[in-house]
């Protein structure tokens, strides 16, 4: 999948409607599928799509294994945290975990019995930890989609493409567009002489990236080099989303990612002792908190008619929502009590676990709106939850069980680009205009999800025992799968408690959230959107900073020059955009 947009899912639907749908409704008319059964499979694709990768198994099969292949004497694993490892989270087989990165010898079969465990119990965890997130899901539904009008950016592409063609024609009007395939054209000469550049390095190499870092040599500017670095990475299908978004969003993602590169540059040349990470960090976490509590400020009617139907109030009508309300809000509150639960009996402190789980669905509930409302097409924080506990109680008031189980917050709580909740609350978003039933098709997203998981973790198994890990992506295998358990032997061997710089940049973040908050309410001119600051620092912002300003600028000249109808006569051309750079990805994948 890769990102929110998944490049496999739209070249697999494209190449469907043009060639399968075409060809049944040539030969045997009425054959062929309808906006809402294509929805169906489009929906089951998406939700499924990061389930193989960074969604889920990219990080819980290697975790599985690493904290016993890579233990050492030096690094003092096997006594500072082996023993607070629970049978059904690991595999502790010494041949099973040996393989899994050296490779199974010919021959030789896969050592499933030494996987049963870990598999039936992160399963059980991961279906209750989905089915709590599409409950948060259903109850947002409705202020995001009705009430506050999110535009949804990433769904127009599919609604268009699912619109029935009229008057007998093959294909729908969005595919006998001119100016469609015009934008379509672009991305694919662009990529296609990239790729082919690759094979015939005569053919001319497109630049799309550009490291505008590399020219600040001099202190303090030099500060630009270090990460996330000042450089320009062109996305044609980025610009052309971030073209259908609001001025103040798509100005906000760029500006504070060079604010924050600015407030890098003074810290630098004052030569304070700050630690610049650490700033940028906190700040955004503090951030994100007030962020939260605005989005449950501002659905707080709605909020309240949806629990209340737990004391058998029905003040808000639910018929045409994809779970009832009085469903969605018992399985929200019982399958946190579920997974705290679990993650007591694993030896985790209840209060932990709790703080845990409800920071998580705070980072994925603004993440999730990013997705929907800001057209970010994967988010990636500067921070995990687990962050929190440092900052705001200080790593030494947190039990070693504990801190041992947070370090497998990274199974799902890491990567964002891929997490369920944006997928299916698009779907949600999706199913209105081709008026498809919300139910049956929440239970065909369940039933995709469900036969994902399976076949993901065989093959992600199979591929590492037929490979050897060692041979397989570094990062994935060898860094990523390392770096949580040397942060948590740091922590371990050096507890710390409340640091005023953290603590002092974490107010200051909620402050300057509150305040930039405070002044949009209050202030009619006031038109720069918080948002952006909480991905200051990320390396989604990294990547997509110089296309957020390239869409950004060209939709200021668009509305100033040529006006808002210049603007929507363009909205064509923009979609071909997406859909050409997703077709060339898959045709080079």
């Amino acid at each position: 999948a890769g990102n929110h947009l998944p490049i496999a899912v739209v070249f697999v639907m494209l190449v469907f409607i043009l060639s399968v749908n075409v060809l049944l409704k040539r030969l045997t008319p009425g054959t062929e599928l309808r906006g809402s059964e294509l929805l169906v499979i489009w929906g089951m694709m998406l939700v499924a799509s990061g389930i193989p990768s960074s969604g889920l198994m990219r990080y819980l099969v290697p975790l599985a294994v690493s904290p016993f292949y890579f233990a050492t004497p030096e690094n003092e694993w096997i006594t500072l945290f082996h023993q607070h490892l629970p049978d059904w989270m690991v595999v502790k087989d010494p041949k099973a975990v040996f393989y899994f990165y050296e490779q199974l010898p010919d021959g030789d079969r896969i050592p499933w019995k030494a996987w049963l465990k870990p598999i039936i119990g992160w399963s059980a965890f991961v279906l209750i930890f989905y089915f709590v997130t599409i409950c948060w899901t259903v109850l947002l539904r409705k202020q995001w989609v009705e009430h506050e009008r999110f535009t949804f950016p990433l769904v127009q592409l599919p609604v268009e493409m699912f619109q029935p063609p009229s008057g007998g024609t093959l294909v729908n009007r969005f595919f006998k567009s001119r100016l469609m395939w015009s934008g379509f054209a672009i991305p694919v000469l662009l990529h296609g002489l990239k790729g082919l550049h690759l094979y015939f390095p005569s053919i001319p190499n497109p630049p799309l990236y550009f490291p505008i870092a590399q020219f600040f040599t001099e202190k303090p500017f030099s500060a630009l080099a270090w990460w996330p670095s000042v450089n320009l990475f062109i996305y044609p299908s980025v610009i052309a989303i971030v073209y259908l978004l609001t001025l103040e969003i798509s100005f906000s993602f760029w500006f504070f990612f060079l604010l924050g590169k600015m407030e890098t540059v003074l810290i630098y040349a004052t030569g304070s002792k700050v630690n610049q990470w650490n700033f940028h960090q906190n700040q955004q976490m503090g951030a994100l908190l007030v962020f939260i509590g605005f989005i449950l400020f501002i659905g707080k009617r709605h909020f309240g008619r949806a629990f209340a139907t737990i004391l058998g109030k029905r003040t808000s009508n639910d018929t045409n929502e994809p779970l009832p309300y009085v469903w969605a809000v018992w399985g929200l509150m019982g399958g946190i009590l579920l997974l705290t639960l679990i993650c007591s009996l694993a030896g985790m402190s209840v209060w932990v676990a709790l703080f845990i789980l409800g920071i998580f669905l705070a980072i994925t509930t603004v993440g999730t709106w990013m997705v929907t409302n800001g057209g970010l097409m994967f988010i990636l924080y500067s921070f995990l939850p687990g962050e929190y506990l440092i900052t705001l109680f200080g790593s030494s008031r947190v039990n070693a069980p504990s801190w041992t189980l947070v370090a497998y917050e990274r199974v799902l709580m890491f990567d964002m680009r891929e997490i369920l909740m944006p997928s299916v609350m698009n779907n949600f978003k999706l199913a209105e205009p081709l008026r498809l039933k919300q139910r049956p098709f929440l239970l065909a997203m369940g039933i995709a999800i469900v036969l994902a998981m399976g076949v993901s973790y065989y093959s992600s198994i199979d591929l590492a025992y037929t490979h050897g890990a060692v041979n397989l992506q570094h990062w994935t295998y060898m860094i990523s799968t390392t770096s949580p358990f040397n942060r948590l032997t740091s922590i371990l061997q050096h507890p710390t408690g409340i640091e005023l710089e953290r603590f002092g940049s974490f107010i200051f973040g909620g402050a300057t959230m509150f305040g930039m908050l405070w002044m949009r309410h209050h202030y009619l001119w006031w038109k720069l959107h918080p948002i952006g600051s909480l991905m200051m620092t990320s390396y989604a912002t990294y990547c997509f900073w110089g296309s957020f300003f390239i869409g950004w600028f060209l939709k200021y000249t668009t509305l100033k020059f040529g006006g808002v109808a210049y603007y929507r006569k363009l909205r064509p051309l923009i979609l071909g955009i997406v859909l050409g750079e997703c077709f060339i990805g898959g045709i080079w994948i």
